[in-house]
Formats: C-alpha cells, sequence, structure tokens
C-alpha cells in the first residue's frame, strides 16, 4: 500500500464544499457507530447555539460525513451525499439540535445514541477551521 501524506497523514482528502468539515465528522460517526457496535435506531446531535456549527454544519459537509461515518462508510465512499437519505431509509431516527451548551471549542458534537439494548454519550471535537 502505498501511504499518502495528504490522505494518511493529514486528511483524508475528501469532497467539499469543506473537506475538513465532512473528513472530521465522518471520523466522528465512525467513532460514535463502533461505540454502539453498530447498534442503534435512535442519534441525537446537539451543538451549541454559540459554537460554528449551528449554521454550517449542513451546508460545509459535515452532516454527509457524520451520517456517512455512522453508516460505516470509508472518506473516499461515493454515496456520501447520500448518507442523510440512506440514515434515514435504514430506520435510524437523527434530530439535529441547536443547545446552550457552553462548549469551549466553536466546532463540538454531542451525540447520543439508542439502540436496543444500551444508549451512548459521545462529545466530540472537530479540528476543522471555525
Amino acid at each position: 500500500m502505498i501511504v499518502s501524506i495528504f490522505n494518511d497523514v493529514i486528511g483524508p482528502v475528501m469532497r467539499g464544499p469543506s473537506s475538513s468539515h465532512c473528513a472530521a465528522a465522518l471520523r466522528i460517526g465512525r467513532l460514535a457507530r463502533d461505540l454502539m457496535d453498530a447498534d442503534f435506531q435512535e442519534v441525537l446531535v446537539e451543538f451549541d447555539r454559540q459554537g460554528s456549527l449551528p449554521t454550517t454544519h449542513e451546508s460545509q459537509g459535515s452532516d454527509m460525513g457524520l451520517f456517512g461515518g455512522l453508516l460505516g462508510w470509508e472518506a473516499a465512499d461515493e454515496r456520501l451525499p447520500g448518507s442523510p437519505k440512506t440514515l434515514r431509509d435504514a430506520g435510524v431516527q437523527v434530530r439535529i439540535e441547536t443547545v446552550d451548551a457552553g462548549d469551549v471549542h466553536p466546532n463540538t458534537y454531542r451525540l447520543t445514541l439508542r439502540g436496543a439494548r444500551e444508549q451512548h454519550f459521545l462529545r466530540a471535537i472537530s479540528p476543522a477551521a471555525a
């Protein structure tokens, strides 16, 4: 396997409009999926009202990346633009809310995932520029 400075060290290089927002969100989604052992039916995504994500999560590709990660997809998956619909079609209920959380970092994700057997909460920070 050839190692790429862009995809393996800096990246991955992903689709835009903001590849950094999409890539970070995809990794966060994969972590959440792994935390639940891929067994979840509900996802609550919360963004701090004072952060950057309430106004940019959809337009910058964060939703696309997050939902693709929750589906277990890779960064280069051609299906990523359709990930929100695919996740809903898979029977996963998704809610995105803006809350007063007081998060220090503007790109903080708060995820609550519920499955038949368990529920987990994950707070993650995207290093993407705010």
